[in-house]
């Protein structure tokens, strides 16, 4: 979920819970939540520090359940010196915006580590993609709701339709897992697209190999199913040369659905380009784009990432 709709969220959330007597001023302690449920996406820092590693660090270390209280105990500290209240009056608002943030990323397919430092597992429902923009203006028309005269019910109904809304799109996911139709230990998967809770990506893997098909609601019509070949399947001796590299270890830990993007060939230079099928829309350039370049066999391979708007602009890892 992006940080907008995280700060946003808190701030419901903030309202929802308001009580006739607190330490914190409603819209103090409402503005406190909307700031502690954006703080954890503090971790963007991480792209510019440890670029290589960043797709498996983020929502990692300020994203863990397990770490929620210290983040809590943490952010309290100067909340309380600006707000000029106790230590223990900003404990509770933090640690409540930290898991609205928490439970807003948990329903995406990128997921969020929330056993971090002891798992590095991303836990994700999959029921909604990482940018929801129905969400986002349900939750951005409730926080203008909340300005009326009655806040407390205005948000405890906007978040209870976010809740329906997520709900139904489990339900249309369910939906999309029925027409993968998958058989012989072949596994079914159905991912949330960009920008429409109708539109579905369908994948089926068995042996190494997946099949994908774009599935929308009602799904009337049949789905038209593409193979695609593991990068350790793929028949060229150079992609799987490339995808073996050490430099590329980070983004195979990230990739679930890993896939050769397009192998490059100019100037004397080879670049293998992978993608992760999580993350490949029709018609859209896929998000997460990582190879490795090299100018003759006898250089060793380099690791570099494709520019998120761009298809040949690339960065150094």
């Amino acid at each position: 979920m992006d940080t907008l709709t995280h700060a946003l969220s808190g701030l419901l959330a903030a309202r929802a819970g308001e009580r006739a007597v607190a330490a914190l001023p409603p819209r103090r302690r409402a503005l406190l939540v909307g700031a502690a449920a954006a703080f954890p996406d503090i971790d963007y820092a991480l792209f510019v520090l440890v670029p290589a590693d960043f797709l498996n660090l983020h929502r990692g270390p300020t994203h863990s359940l397990l770490l929620l209280p210290l983040w809590a105990a943490l952010l309290a500290l100067p909340a309380a010196r600006l707000l000029a209240v106790r230590w223990r009056d900003c404990v509770g608002p933090c640690a409540l915006g930290l898991a609205m943030h928490l439970a807003g990323d948990l329903v995406t397919v990128y997921g969020t580590q929330l056993f971090y430092p002891l798992s590095a597992h991303p836990f994700a429902l999959g029921i909604s993609f990482d940018f929801n923009p129905w969400l986002a203006a349900l939750v951005g028309l409730g926080c203008l709701a909340t300005c009326g005269r009655q806040p407390r019910r205005a948000a405890a109904t906007a978040l209870a339709a976010a809740v329906l809304v997520l709900a139904a799109q489990g339900a249309l996911r369910q939906q999309a897992l029925a027409a993968v139709d998958a058989g012989g230990g072949e596994e079914a998967l159905a991912l949330p697209q960009p920008f429409s809770p109708f539109a579905w990506q369908l994948v089926g893997i068995a042996d190494g190999r997946y099949r994908l098909a774009q599935w929308t609601f009602p799904g009337t019509v049949p789905p038209v199913w593409q193979a695609v070949a593991h990068p350790e399947g793929e028949a060229s001796a150079l992609v799987r040369e490339a995808w073996a590299q050490p430099v590329l270890a980070p983004f195979r830990r990230f990739a679930q659905l890993p896939a050769l993007y397009r192998v490059d060939r100019r100037d004397g230079e080879d670049c293998v380009w992978f993608q992760d099928l999580r993350y490949r829309f029709p018609g859209r350039l896929p998000t997460f784009r990582q190879g490795v370049c090299r100018a003759g066999e006898a250089v060793g391979w380099r690791p570099y990432r494709l520019s998120y708007f761009s298809d040949d602009e690339r960065q150094p890892l």
